[in-house]
């Protein structure tokens, strides 16, 4: 069964923890794409200069495939890891968790480094709110204009959108559809002599 549905943030969250003298500062964030991460990452960075650990994780793609942490001088695994690990938790994508760490002169050893930045990571989490989106397929189709109006309104029944339109010997339609339904209603409308170009999208 292909999935119509992804959960991402809706808002940004922010968080600080105190772990014996050490501040962690974790925020939150929807992201579109690498370049994104980037960007907000350098952003970050800069605003928090004086600190020597800025380390964070993130997840995109529907399917939320496509991952990565960095403990940014941390020891392996003892901040990257447990920040992605409450982003696996609440099932999100598109979604960048950045903890930014000053150091107080104590050392908190592997554990207590996992322990403070998974709750940095997890109350940024919380103090975000999420919504699940709808992941539809674009298809540019061209009809006869006996049949443009039936075709608006079943791509509407099924949640779809029509995002553009184009009238001259015949009509020309730029429509959204849940990607679980685009092989069954493309192979129904090219029956009915409609023509149909596929091209993935995401709302």
């Amino acid at each position: 069964m292909i999935p119509d549905r992804y959960r991402t943030l809706s808002s940004e969250g922010h968080a600080q923890v105190r772990e014996k003298a050490s501040r962690f500062i974790a925020y939150a964030l929807h992201v579109a794409d690498e370049e994104d991460i980037k960007e907000r990452l350098q952003a970050i960075a800069k605003e928090h200069h004086t600190s020597r650990h800025v380390c964070y994780a993130w997840v995109l793609d529907e399917d939320g495939e496509r991952h990565r942490s960095n403990d940014a001088g941390e020891p392996s695994g003892t901040a990257g890891r447990p920040i992605l690990q409450r982003i696996r938790s609440l099932e999100l994508t598109y979604c960048l968790v950045v903890v930014v760490r000053y150091f107080g002169g104590t050392l908190l050893g592997k554990a207590g480094l996992v322990r403070a930045y998974g709750e940095a990571a997890g109350l940024a989490l919380e103090n975000a709110t999420t919504e699940e989106r709808l992941i539809l397929e674009a298809m540019k189709i061209t009809c006869s204009y006996a049949q443009v109006e039936a075709l608006r309104k079943e791509v509407l029944a099924m949640d779809g959108v029509v995002r553009d339109s184009a009238f001259g010997e015949a009509c020309e339609l730029v429509v959204a559809i849940p990607r679980s339904r685009t092989e069954e209603v493309a192979a129904e409308w090219m029956i009915q002599g409609i023509t149909v170009q596929r091209k993935s999208q995401r709302k």
